[in-house]
């Protein structure tokens, strides 16, 4: 019977072993969220005093930069006054010495003159004496005279050799000055770039860690609330665990199907730019007409029909996209910054000219061949970039141009050849229109790159568009006039459309598939980075060779086999510049900061 009476307190005592394991499990539980919590305010601060560094870095060298900019201004208000009062004291100084040296030399001859005289006794009459004096007096002046010119022109002729020396020592001088005021300001406007954008990272990273603070410090409580199911409360964790994970992969998956229907548009753009120019059949059963000959005039047309539709729709939008883009804009239109109002308007003008060439290029090579031939913009940009924002070509990119220019040979050389061989009806001057296509849109980018240091991207993009409205309506309007005047400009006129109502339906999918490119383009950006993004626009060659083979097949748009190797040459050349980019972004970072710090 005692052996009965023991056996209830073995259930009690073996029921409080899991409640003193759930107690500890809890304490351990309670630490590590502590633990983690107290690593993550660390890391916050730590952020902060960055952010605060940078904000200082910043501030300093705004202050130091319009020190410079006042000590430049001041230095050219007192270099003239400096100048001439120095000219004028020197010529004083040249004055006096020339006026003791005439002086001195008129005495010394007039004492020879006066004192060297043949003179004869007293006793000759004085008629006689005074009329040889005299003649040789006269001799002795003429010479001192004639002495005296030759000696003052040489004087003179001296003194003009030093004035024009010094004044192009201090021409030189000037001109020097002038270029290291202009360096200096292009790695002032570099370095204030560099560390806006690092420090838009930060900002831009700092919130994203911090939403997932409260996330993981609330999964906690839920955890402890059922103890006595410990298999829920693993899952749970892991779940919780990985969800920012499935979060940001869902968000590249996003931006990633956003690039590539930008690419799409862009790519559909082109090839119905060609449909226009030179008509197809599309999937080799509907015959379509030509709509427009886009020769020079009616390309400047079209352009400009199409940015009537474009710019009004972009306007409506451009708030949502970015709010203060109309109080941006109007805060720049009323400075007095007119350096940067002229690299907006000159990247609007290289803009223009790019898509220009693209409309005459495209209709006589096709609009693959001269997409790809645009791409070949890296072999501008990388020379340009370290010639002014001092960006020295790596390894990679020398090895990237040289594929780039491979490729642009491989697409080019089937189209030369034809021209070259009997028979030939491929005008080469499309290759030549493309190539200058492309280095306008390098001109484009990297004006667009200086461009964006003082404006958001939105406002930037309007007045481009709104460059290129202006230009093209205002050419569209002088060939006009010059045509009714029978004073056709550019050797060539405005061809009426073949087809009106078709025109106007190819002229608002333009501007649709235009818009549609640029906010998929933005949102997608926004989403997965630009960097990552350009590697996915790299595809444009690609994906414009395959519709158009598809779209309107033909022997514009059936590429040879070389063809083909030329464009995904472009193509891979294009995207190991991007890659490169997200490379560069992720190592360099770090080491700045912690040399701040």
């Amino acid at each position: 019977m005692g052996q009965r009476d023991d056996l209830p307190n073995q259930p009690e005592a073996s029921a409080q072993d899991p409640a003193a394991m759930l107690k500890e499990l809890r304490q351990d539980l309670e630490q590590f969220r502590q633990q983690i919590a107290g690593q993550l305010v660390q890391e916050i601060d730590q952020l902060q005093v960055r952010k605060s560094r940078l904000m200082q870095d910043i501030e300093q060298l705004e202050t130091d930069y319009e020190a410079l900019q006042a000590d430049y201004q001041s230095l050219q208000a007192n270099k003239q006054v400096a100048l001439s009062k120095q000219q004028q004291a020197q010529q004083q100084v040249w004055a006096k010495r020339l006026a003791q040296t005439l002086a001195s030399h008129l005495q010394n001859q007039l004492a020879q003159s006066l004192y060297t005289g043949p003179l004869d006794s007293g006793d000759r009459s004085s008629s006689a004496s005074l009329s040889p004096a005299a003649g040789h007096m006269t001799h002795n002046i003429h010479q001192l005279l004639t002495s005296l010119d030759s000696s003052l022109s040489s004087t003179l002729q001296s003194l003009q050799q030093d004035l024009n020396s010094y004044q192009s020592s201090l021409n030189r001088q000037i001109g020097r000055m002038h270029s290291l005021e202009q360096q200096g300001e292009v790695i002032l406007d570099a370095l204030v770039g560099r560390l806006n954008q690092q420090l838009q990272q930060q900002i831009s990273e700092l919130p994203a860690t911090a939403d997932t603070y409260p996330s993981a410090s609330r999964a906690q409580p839920e955890t402890t609330v059922l103890p006595s199911r410990q298999p829920t409360v693993n899952s749970r964790q892991m779940s919780q665990s990985v969800e920012p994970t499935l979060q940001q992969f869902s968000r590249f998956q996003k931006g990633l199907a956003l690039i590539f229907m930008s690419t799409l548009a862009l790519s559909f753009h082109n090839v119905l730019v060609q449909i226009i120019g030179r008509g197809a059949q599309l999937f080799g059963w509907l015959a379509i007409d030509q709509i427009l000959p886009l020769n020079v005039p009616s390309a400047l047309m079209l352009l400009f029909f199409r940015m009537l539709v474009v710019l009004p729709m972009l306007g409506l939008i451009a708030q949502q996209l970015y709010p203060p883009v109309w109080k941006e804009l109007s805060q720049f239109l009323e400075g007095r910054d007119r350096r940067s109002f002229l690299q907006v308007i000159g990247s609007g003008f290289f803009l223009f000219m790019s898509q220009i060439l693209m409309y005459k290029a495209i209709p006589e090579i096709g609009s693959g061949v001269a997409v790809t031939l645009l791409f070949m913009y890296p072999l501008v940009t990388v020379p340009l970039a370290w010639f002014l924002f001092g960006d020295r070509p790596t390894a990679l990119r020398g090895m990237v141009m040289v594929a780039i220019a491979m490729g642009i040979f491989m697409v080019s050389w089937p189209t030369i050849s034809s021209y070259l061989s009997a028979g030939g009806n491929i005008s080469p001057w499309g290759i030549g229109a493309a190539l200058l296509a492309s280095v306008a849109f390098a001109l484009y980018l990297i004006a667009m790159q200086i461009s964006f240091r003082r404006l958001h991207p939105i406002p930037v993009t309007l007045l481009q568009f709104t460059t290129v409205l202006v230009l093209a309506g205002t050419v569209v309007t002088a060939l006009s006039i010059s045509q009714t005047l029978g004073m056709p400009l550019l050797g060539a006129q405005l061809e009426p459309p073949v087809n009106a109502s078709a025109l106007m339906v190819s002229v608002l999918l333009l501007g649709v598939f235009t818009l549609v490119g640029y906010l998929f383009n933005n949102y997608g950006v926004r989403l997965m980075g630009a960097a990552k993004a350009s590697i996915v626009a790299a595809s444009g060659p690609v994906m414009t060779a395959v519709l158009a083979a598809i779209i309107t097949p033909g022997a514009q748009t059936n590429l040879e086999l070389i063809e083909w190797i030329g464009i995904l040459l472009v193509t891979l050349g294009v995207a190991a510049l991007s890659f490169e980019r997200i490379t560069n972004t992720k190592k360099p970072a770090p080491t700045r900061l912690s040399a701040r710090t």
